[in-house]
């Protein structure tokens, strides 16, 4: 027989404060058998006792995880009892609840004090009678929402103690209300945000190894957000039903952020998600099925400034058998894609980053080791991808001298691959481009992908136009080699060429002309940098800004200056005068066809000329 009186003892822990813990006498008590040939009775024992001032900061340090990280803080104190005692059989009655403080959560990372969760109860009980083993959580606050969670089943008596089996029966029940709080961004990447209400009514029955869920879920004013990628969406609805190992997902549904013109569109999703029964992480891709069908009606994906894309369309998603399939279609109702001057750096196919395989400990368990062996020949997620896209009528893209819409349909398609491929052509519709300090018309331009998505195949050409020789820029190659030439017709050599696209005129070699080309050749040179005159003539609006010499003069009194605005695809204004005259000259440009063109010419002399051009190899 062994007794322990009364005491109590003071406990510091981890993080500031004191927890004091009062204890009632103990006893604990060993039968002898009465005759050497029979079992030894079972020992008897009985404790009690409580504790009080446990602060929840301590949990947090001894776990290794911090509550911070998760954007919460608590001066949350604890209470508690226990009731242990062991007679015919063992039995066990243990409550922690909350006896002062709160818990704090942060809603934004823009605000420096974390809003209280108003907490008003938070109790944990176990009790445990002769193998019987049933538990009960209730947190009840303000900010927080409310939950009331049950659980109960039997325990199977192993030697000296109780294990758990697979096939004993298990019942339990779950209560959820969470009010729309921004404290659940923490379970979200960093700099996204959520929001939202949702109550849930479930309960459960079957075994651990076959358990049947039953209840309903609902979501009301979900709302999505990331700044960063352009993510907004807002007032969505959740409306799914759990019956045994399946949830059926009756509706979900989100809307893009509004903008001046109207909704920000909508999508929304059915389907259902079954799942086998089984214990092992392992094989949990090959015991998940599912079939989800989502559909896109005029939706904003995007609202950063300059990316700005709505697609409507429908695709349907299914998984068997660790096999993902998605197929179905995407159309482009409106497009803005703008082109940053200057990309991320990356590196280059030749860099291979390798990180070494996790190793187990030598001192790992068998069970460990066969978990780990499991994990390794565990089915891997194979995907099926077949997405049909269309760019739809207004998909504009601009950047880097760049200015067009883009039409055409591609097909993204992915079987057993890691990245996905596109196919077919796209093309530009009315476009232009900006090089050498002129705006160039776009007259063949077409993108051809046949797999890579990102090394398509180039065919472009670019026409400088209202000159009566055919001068500009062809691109061929692929995107990650491209090929970039100057084009002419007739052929002309490559000074000629660079001549007529930059002065628009053939050169006369002199210093203000040799200048500009220079300046030219070294843009061609530098890639995408450009000159002082193309930054003047971009900040003036204007689509030509040069001077050139008049009259075989190589002085200042016989420049000239000329400044030139497209107002239309087919409508040229260009102003042209001397440095040392008083009077300047507006010349008007206007095709009526590819080959008619009329020009009209004011100042010291007035004209109208009609220009029909016939071109001869």
């Amino acid at each position: 027989t062994l007794s322990l009186s009364a005491g109590s003892a003071r406990l510091t822990g981890p993080q500031p404060g004191a927890a004091s813990v009062n204890w009632q006498a103990a006893r604990w008590s060993q039968p002898l058998a009465p005759t050497a040939k029979q079992a030894r009775p079972k020992a008897q024992w009985h404790s009690q006792g409580q504790i009080s001032q446990l602060p929840l900061a301590w949990l947090d340090a001894l776990s290794g995880k911090s509550m911070a990280d998760l954007g919460l803080r608590s001066d949350l104190m604890l209470a508690g009892r226990w009731d242990a005692r062991h007679t015919d059989a063992q039995h066990l009655s243990a409550m922690l609840e909350r006896s002062s403080g709160d818990l704090h959560l942060r809603v934004d990372d823009s605000r420096q004090d974390a809003l209280p969760a108003d907490l008003r109860e938070a109790r944990l009980e176990v009790n445990l009678d002769a193998g019987s083993l049933s538990g009960s959580l209730r947190w009840d606050s303000t900010r927080a929402g409310k939950a009331l969670m049950a659980f109960s089943t039997q325990l199977q008596p192993l030697g000296h103690g109780w294990t758990l089996d697979q096939k004993v029966p298990i019942g339990g029940s779950l209560q959820i209300q969470l009010p729309p709080v921004d404290a659940w961004s923490v379970l979200a990447p960093p700099g996204w945000r959520l929001r939202g209400t949702m109550d849930a009514d479930i309960t459960l029955t079957g075994t651990l190894e076959t358990p049947r869920w039953d209840g309903k879920l609902q979501a009301r004013n979900l709302a999505v957000r990331s700044v960063v990628d352009g993510i907004d969406f807002s007032q969505g609805r959740l409306d799914a039903r759990l019956h045994g190992q399946q949830i059926d997902i009756q509706e979900f549904s989100l809307q893009g952020a509004p903008t001046s013109a109207g909704s920000g569109g909508q999508l929304a999703l059915t389907g259902s998600i079954f799942w086998l029964p089984g214990n092992s992480e392992a094989d949990f891709l090959s015991r998940l099925s599912m079939a989800l069908e989502m559909q896109a009606k005029a939706l904003r994906l995007s609202t950063r400034s300059d990316r700005r894309v709505v697609v409507s369309g429908k695709v349907a998603t299914q998984l068997r058998d660790a096999r993902l399939s998605l197929s179905g279609s995407l159309a482009a109702d409106q497009a803005l894609i703008t082109l940053p001057d200057d990309s991320a750096p990356q590196l280059g196919d030749d860099v291979v980053v390798r990180r070494p395989a996790a190793k187990l400990p030598t001192s790992a368990t068998p069970a460990q080791k066969t978990s780990a062996s499991s994990r390794a020949s565990a089915p891997r997620l194979v995907t099926d991808l077949l997405i049909e896209l269309d760019l739809g009528p207004d998909f504009q893209v601009r950047g880097r001298g760049l200015d067009t819409r883009l039409a055409g349909k591609l097909s993204l398609h992915a079987v057993n691959q890691e990245r996905p491929g596109l196919t077919g052509t796209v093309r530009t519709v009315r476009g232009t481009y900006r090089a050498y300090g002129q705006r160039l018309d776009i007259e063949r331009g077409l993108v051809r992908f046949v797999g890579a998505a990102d090394n398509p195949m180039l065919d472009i050409l670019a026409i400088r136009p209202q000159l009566s020789q055919r001068v500009g820029v062809q691109v061929n190659g692929t995107a990650l080699s491209p090929v970039v030439r100057l084009y002419a017709e007739p052929e002309l050599p490559d000074a000629e060429k660079l001549a007529w696209l930059v002065l628009g005129r053939s050169a006369s070699g002199r210093g203000g002309e040799a200048a500009l080309l220079q300046q030219a050749a070294l843009a061609l040179l530098g890639g995408s940098r450009q000159g002082p005159s193309a930054s003047l003539t971009q900040a003036l609006g204007l689509d030509e800004l040069s001077f050139s010499s008049s009259n075989g003069s190589d002085t200042a009194t016989g420049a000239t200056v000329t400044i030139g605005k497209r107002l239309s695809k087919d409508f040229y204004v260009a102003y042209e005068s001397g440095l040392a005259s008083t009077m300047g000259g507006f010349t008007i440009f206007y095709e009526l066809s590819r080959r008619l063109t009329l020009r009209a010419q004011t100042g010291t002399q007035g004209a109208v000329d009609l220009v029909w051009t016939r071109r001869y190899d």
